[in-house]
């Protein structure tokens, strides 16, 4: 069923979203009531208006923001109630583009079930995935997948660390509320009991992906194997003079076996998890040709995700 759920959807994501904030360590840098200040200036330039400070945003502008750059652009009247506002809490948060992805990535996880074929992964809400979307017999399960894909991205910025209170518990509250939402159980409003969870969950501000040839162990691993390949070069043409130097050589070459070994299990390891953060935060190509998805392209604010 599709439903016109905008409201109730907004009021869901303003209790998570919180008050004014201008914390440096946020990507998303000053902010009032989830609001940019990157996106306040863009709204004002549309509607031709001088740059002012995001703090003094009023309702009505806020709620035309929300309406216009994130539902409207991410056609969440066109999706099934639950999923509309699950779809609509991720785009605030980590961008349209961003959130769109989840979508489209979690039916691709869901279709792969019963053998259907996948959509494009572009981060457009085109006609393809509204279509797929309402053709799900399990709602559930792409809301939970969405919101796993979402909490490995979140775990793979820099700002986890920072905000992984409020991201976790946020992630979790609209998997629940979501869900119930899909299944006729609850309507859509703010459950008791919800806090704040503040912070801009933005792709743009991810972890650097680990590389086999950089960072401190590689170059000790590195450094300390040609130490020893030297080392063992040197000693080797007094192999037999000496049983303490054969018991040094021997050592070396045992340690530079050893180093060797690290220094591979190292690259095995970088290699592994940069393939899985490239996953998490949707670095890597669709795997799908180009279908006809007929995009709605995302706009984004200077300085903000799409």
């Amino acid at each position: 069923m599709v439903a016109q759920n905008f409201e109730p959807a907004l009021a869901c994501v303003n209790v998570h979203e919180g008050g004014k904030d201008d914390d440096k360590r946020d990507p998303g840098g000053r902010t009032a009531y989830g609001v940019t200040q990157a996106r306040y200036n863009q709204y004002l330039r549309d509607k031709g208006r001088p740059r002012a400070d995001v703090w003094g945003i009023t309702v009505p502008e806020r709620v035309e923001i929300w309406r216009t750059y994130y539902w409207d652009v991410m056609h969440c009247d066109d999706l099934p109630a639950g999923l509309d506002y699950v779809v609509f809490d991720g785009g605030v948060n980590s961008g349209p583009a961003q959130s769109v992805k989840w979508l489209q990535r979690a039916i691709n996880d869901v279709r792969a079930k019963t053998g259907d074929s996948p959509i494009l992964v572009d981060g457009q809400m085109g006609t393809n995935t509204v279509v797929a979307a309402n053709a799900l017999d399990d709602t559930d399960a792409v809301i939970a997948a969405m919101q796993d894909r979402r909490l490995a991205m979140l775990k793979a910025l820099r700002t986890w660390s920072v905000y992984s209170k409020g991201w976790g518990r946020r992630v979790a509250d609209v998997r629940k509320l979501g869900q119930a939402v899909a299944r006729g159980s609850v309507p859509l409003k703010p459950p008791p009991g919800w806090t704040t969870a503040p912070g801009k969950a933005l792709p743009t501000d991810a972890k650097p992906l680990p590389s086999p040839d950089k960072g401190t162990l590689a170059a000790g691993v590195g450094g300390a194997s040609s130490a020893v390949s030297t080392a063992t070069t040197a000693i080797q043409p007094a192999q037999g003079i000496s049983t303490t130097l054969d018991v040094v050589l021997n050592v070396l070459i045992v340690l530079g076996v050893a180093l060797t070994l690290a220094g591979a299990g190292y690259a095995w390891w970088a290699n592994r998890r940069a393939k899985q953060l490239r996953a998490d935060l949707d670095l890597a190509p669709s795997p799908t040709p180009d279908n006809g998805n007929e995009p709605v392209h995302p706009v984004a604010a200077p300085g903000e995700a799409a």
